[in-house]
């Protein structure tokens, strides 16, 4: 069985509120769950970001940030938007 490119954990992991973070290739990434909140009109969500370098995500400029749904579909499309994003970053280098 092939290593998946992006190793990310299931939607259980993030619907309980941990946070993700790796590196593909020089390409560093982070997945963090958001909760909804009615009362801001806040809808439940995953936050994605991608950076180069070796810093930290708090510390480094985000090259990437893109929002989608907090379930199992959502999880998939933010595993093809982190390729696509790889396939750019792999082009510039």
């Amino acid at each position: 069985m092939a290593l998946r490119d992006f190793p990310i954990p299931g939607i259980l992991f993030f619907t309980s509120g941990n946070p993700f973070s790796g590196s593909y290739k020089g390409l560093n990434y982070r997945i963090d769950p958001v909760k909804g909140n009615a009362e801001k009109d806040i809808t439940a969500h995953l936050e994605v970001c991608v950076w180069t370098g070796p810093l930290c995500s708090d510390l480094s400029e985000k090259t990437a940030t893109a929002e989608f749904s907090l379930d199992v579909d959502g999880l998939a499309q933010a595993e093809e938007w982190l390729r696509a994003q790889y396939a750019a970053f792999a082009a510039e280098n």
